[in-house]
């Protein structure tokens, strides 16, 4: 099956691997491209913070930037979400990463589970986001009274791809499906220029989504090929295909 990776360059090549070693054709095709904010990450770690929470491995990609200057925070209770998160976290260093599987709610969930035992922290936690996020978490922490600071240390820039480029990819070969992971993703998807007069290279493509909030932005008048994975992970989405 010819798939479309809509995901960033670097998780976008594991995604590809994957579809691979299951007998499909990847085609990655990037949407975005992450820019690190080391100096926001350095500011945010200088403040007093009970626990570190991230919702991608983006995050910690932008704390490796800091090499020495990381080392004081690696002992640092660090909540992540998702396996390839809380991974990335342990690689750099941090020996008291933890992960959530699932979604920033999740992430909250746990969160929040986590200082109901031990008592309401003496800090705020400190969440380490990008730009654009999902505000779920936050929403969720707020409602619970959990003190917390945010500090945007990625953002995830548009990529601008060459019309002719796109073409080729989507339009000369049709791909069978194409793989979301994020709401934004879905919206710079069907804004590309191939389909600025219609959808009719995408009549036989079904377009497969992390979570039924993503694949809600998806045009209603291909819902119907629509499939949501039954958990928020990759390894569930994958198996839909």
């Amino acid at each position: 099956m010819r798939v479309i990776v809509t995901r960033p360059c670097q998780s976008g090549r594991r995604t590809a691997e994957k579809l691979r070693q299951r007998g499909h054709d990847p085609v990655i095709l990037p949407l975005t491209a992450p820019t690190h904010d080391v100096l926001a990450a350095a500011r945010a770690l200088k403040q007093p913070y009970s626990a570190i929470a991230v919702t991608s491995a983006e995050a910690i990609r932008a704390l490796e930037k800091l090499e020495e200057g990381l080392e004081p925070h690696r002992d640092a209770l660090l909540f992540g979400v998702g396996r390839v998160t809380a991974a990335a976290a342990q690689a750099a260093g941090f020996t008291r990463a933890q992960a959530a599987e699932g979604t920033g709610l999740d992430l909250a969930d746990r969160i929040l589970a986590h200082f109901r035992q031990t008592g309401p922290p003496q800090e705020p936690l400190l969440y380490l986001a990008g730009r654009p996020r999902s505000p779920a978490l936050e929403r969720t922490l707020s409602a619970a009274g959990l003190p917390y600071r945010t500090a945007e240390c990625y953002h995830m820039l548009p990529i601008e791809h060459a019309p002719e480029r796109l073409h080729r990819l989507l339009v000369e070969t049709p791909a069978e499906a194409v793989l979301f992971y994020s709401r934004e993703n879905v919206d710079r998807f069907f804004s590309l220029s191939p389909f600025m007069d219609g959808f009719a290279a995408l009549a036989q493509t079904r377009f497969y989504c992390l979570s039924r909030n993503i694949a809600a932005a998806v045009p209603a008048a291909m819902s119907e090929r629509v499939r949501i994975a039954p958990s928020p992970d990759e390894e569930a989405l994958l198996d839909l295909l």
